[in-house]
């Protein structure tokens, strides 16, 4: 007979949950934190402690009138290992009814790991909470194979108000003392006067901040009077900025929330560095009470008073992190030195100056600024000094737009820097090529169709890609030879060797070499004809003709091998309707292709990918007068004369 065994479910240690919280649970620090922090988060405006002394037998607790639990959020929350916070229940923390037109705060707790810094002062412990008329009380112990246990104790309705206590259930003591306790509260919890905490009966204020650790200070606001400045500093840095950074506080009440971000979106000091996790700056702004927002969530941007304190506490403050971080700065800047001499060495005394300059400034005036960061940023300030175009090239990165740095970021981190510039290189050249073309070959009043040939013979890529090979160069014998066949004193024949000026036109004869087995020159393998017809010539039979004599005359001569492959272009603003088709001759080894201006210049934006139409904005067409929109109304248009490409 088959037995079922019972499902296995997951097991922890023992140890799990001290690793699990760390410091939460082990220091006592920490934990006391959290737990006014939780009480922060849930919106309470008052916290009552009760500090624990075994001699008396006094047990610890924490009672705050926050918003409370309903037993199905308790559940949820307090069972609920790295309970999301933020997904839970959002960014922001809502107030009570009885408060609903107050701000939203700006939560401590995002992981729930804060709850179990009540194991430091008890196991088990119970937890009082109530709202929406019903309170509920449950206990909390460690657990065996598992965290921890939680049981519901009682429940009873009809209860007003709304607020969690937090009860241990013995009188174990703790190695932090209430005057210490109060100490660390007041380092972070007192930026918001409308958030109040006690510890056995006495309110923490800012006489329990230790005289090390704060700071009052008036600054004088022309014309408008005084504030004052109290600069509270934990001494050490915290996980995070939660109960840090600047508040704002006019009447003693809090106007928006404490933080680093002004409310002109101004970043006064980065989350990043350990002051932003340090250091409180509260601001008794009394003269501000006429430029508060109806709803105090800042300030009026034009109120003249607020930016004139605005602009003396953000000076004031800032004075006071960089006399804090001198010794930092001269240390970084002693460092970012020694790290760019070699480079720095090679700079002229003028270029050095402005390097070190440079340096010293903007260690200054970003103190935040990591020495590495710093570094990078010089080490492109000297290369610059020691390039020929100096800071050009921060003048083009200062107009670029935003999508602009991502592109060019995306090239960067594709192609280097040489490489990239070879293949542009490449592209504008082609581009200012098809560029003159097209501007030559639709000016039919030119006469010298000869100026052409030079830039056919760069242009042979434009036939196709098996043109694209460098080994093809102008043939100087085979033009002799086409130039004997009209004779030696044919106008502008020895001013052009390369290619032969006709009555009608001009010819230039382009070749690749051919080689035998022992890699030796042995004739010509691949022969390109290109024959340039005058705008008033129609390209018929009698022009296709008259290419084939000059290939027979070759072959005659035996500058042609039989196994030679010959290709004719003859070019011209017309071609005659009915011989638009390409002639072959000897079983197709030569072909002879009448072409149109129009469609050379179309098949060569083809070959190219059409960039003229994209990089029609390019300095350097319109340096050439490239007009891209007349460009882009052209290709629109039908043209008869067209051929297929």
């Amino acid at each position: 007979m088959e037995t079922s065994s019972p499902v296995q479910g997951v097991l922890f240690d023992d140890r799990f949950l001290d690793k699990y919280a760390g410091s939460i649970i082990s220091d006592p620090a920490i934990a006391i934190v959290e737990l006014v922090a939780n009480a922060w988060d849930a919106y309470a405006t008052r916290v009552d402690i009760v500090w624990p002394q075994r001699t008396k037998g006094i047990a610890f607790s924490i009672k705050d009138n926050g918003k409370g639990m309903t037993p199905l959020q308790f559940n949820r929350r307090w069972k609920t290992l790295d309970y999301n916070r933020l997904t839970e229940e959002g960014n922001k923390s809502s107030p009570p009814e009885e408060l609903k037109d107050a701000l939203h705060r700006n939560p401590y707790g995002r992981n729930g790991k804060g709850r179990h810094a009540a194991f430091h002062f008890s196991d088990p412990y119970r937890v009082r909470t109530w709202r929406d008329g019903v309170e509920t009380t449950y206990e909390v112990r460690r657990g065996t194979g598992t965290p921890f246990h939680v049981t519901e104790l009682s429940s009873r309705s009809a209860v007003s108000g709304h607020g969690t206590e937090i009860v241990a259930t013995a009188s174990e003591g703790t190695s932090m003392t209430a005057d210490e306790a109060r100490e660390v509260i007041g380092l972070r919890f007192l930026a918001d006067p409308n958030f109040v905490v006690s510890i056995d009966g006495t309110l923490v204020t800012f006489e329990d901040v230790p005289t090390q650790s704060i700071q009052k200070i008036h600054v004088d606001v022309a014309e408008f009077g005084k504030v004052d400045l109290i600069i509270i500093d934990t001494q050490k840095s915290d996980k995070t900025t939660k109960q840090h950074g600047i508040a704002w506080r006019v009447n003693s009440r809090l106007v928006g929330n404490q933080g680093w971000l002004g409310f002109d979106h101004e970043r006064i000091l980065d989350g990043r560095t350990t002051e932003a996790k340090r250091f409180q700056f509260i601001v008794s702004a009394d003269i501000l009470e006429n430029a508060v927002l109806p709803d105090w969530s800042g300030f009026v941007a034009n109120d003249e008073a607020w930016q004139a304190t605005r602009t003396a506490v953000h000076a004031k403050i800032n004075e006071h992190l960089l006399s804090l971080s001198a010794e930092r700065r001269r240390e970084a800047k002693r460092t970012v030195r020694e790290t760019l001499d070699r480079t720095v060495r090679q700079l002229p005394p003028v270029g050095r100056d402005r390097w070190n300059q440079f340096v010293d400034e903007v260690i200054d005036a970003c103190p935040t600024i990591s020495t590495e960061e710093v570094s990078q940023i010089a080490n492109i300030l000297a290369n610059l000094e020691l390039s020929t175009s100096k800071y050009g090239l921060l003048k083009k990165l200062h107009d670029l737009k935003a999508g602009d740095f991502d592109a060019l970021y995306e090239l960067l981190d594709r192609w280097t820097v040489r490489l990239a510039k070879d293949a542009l290189d490449e592209i504008q050249t082609r581009l200012k090529l098809v560029q003159d073309l097209d501007e030559k070959l639709r000016d039919e009043a030119m006469d010298e169709v000869g100026d052409l040939q030079p830039l056919f013979e760069r242009s042979l890529w434009v036939f196709g890609p098996e043109f694209e090979s460098l080994e093809f160069t102008s043939n100087k014998g085979m033009t002799q030879v086409i130039q004997s066949i009209f004779g030696a004193n044919i106008p502008g024949s020895r001013l052009r060797p390369d290619f032969v000026m006709l009555p009608d036109g001009s010819v230039g004869l382009y070749g690749r070499d051919s080689h035998d087995l022992g890699h030796d020159v042995d004739g010509v393998s691949r022969l390109v004809v290109a024959e340039i017809k005058k705008p008033n010539v129609i390209i018929g039979s009698e022009q296709k003709g008259q290419a084939w004599k000059y290939v027979k005359e070759l072959l005659e001569r035996g500058l042609l091998s039989n196994a030679a492959t010959v290709t004719c272009y003859v070019l011209g603003s017309k071609v005659d309707a009915t011989e638009n088709e390409p002639r072959t001759e000897r079983n197709g080894r030569v072909t002879i292709i009448p072409m149109t201006y129009n469609v050379f210049v179309r098949r060569a934006e083809k070959r190219m990918l059409g960039l003229r139409d994209k990089l029609k904005d390019a300095p350097f067409l319109k340096e050439r007068g490239f007009d891209g929109d007349g460009f882009i109304r052209s290709l629109s248009e039908p043209a008869a004369d067209l051929l297929s490409l």
